[in-house]
């Protein structure tokens, strides 16, 4: 049986659309992907219908050990002196190496965070 590559959205992929998205594996989310998108969202209207197309994709957990990964590879890219990277960007990449998922991304910050997480950061 083959195992599936786990493919984790940035905001970044999500947003440039379906042909972005055309890519071998499973696309999945996380909480902090879902919070920015469903930010996004212009309306009432517009967030009920974004709320029910994200139901479409696998949920990667977000939990302690997420956040002790995000700690550990900001210490560890501080000790570089690149350890300015958006938050949210630092769970996305936490998450991505706590599940063995690679992270699809339009976000320079992936390629950093890359250099300290166990993820693969694929730009669309």
């Amino acid at each position: 049986m083959a195992v599936t590559r786990l493919l984790l959205l940035d905001k970044s992929a999500y947003v440039r659309g379906p042909a972005a998205l055309d890519v071998d594996g499973e696309l999945c989310l996380c909480a902090i992907t879902r919070f920015e998108l469903l930010y996004s969202a212009r309306s009432p209207a517009d967030y009920t219908v974004l709320e029910s197309d994200l139901d479409m994709f696998r949920d990667l957990r977000v939990d302690a050990e997420t956040v002790a990964t995000a700690l550990g590879a900001q210490r560890e890219l501080a000790q570089r002196s690149h350890h300015r990277v958006p938050i949210p960007d630092l769970l996305i990449g936490a998450c991505a190496h706590q599940h063995g998922a690679d992270v699809l991304h339009r976000d320079r910050h992936y390629d950093v965070l890359a250099s300290a997480l166990s993820f693969e950061s694929i730009r669309v």
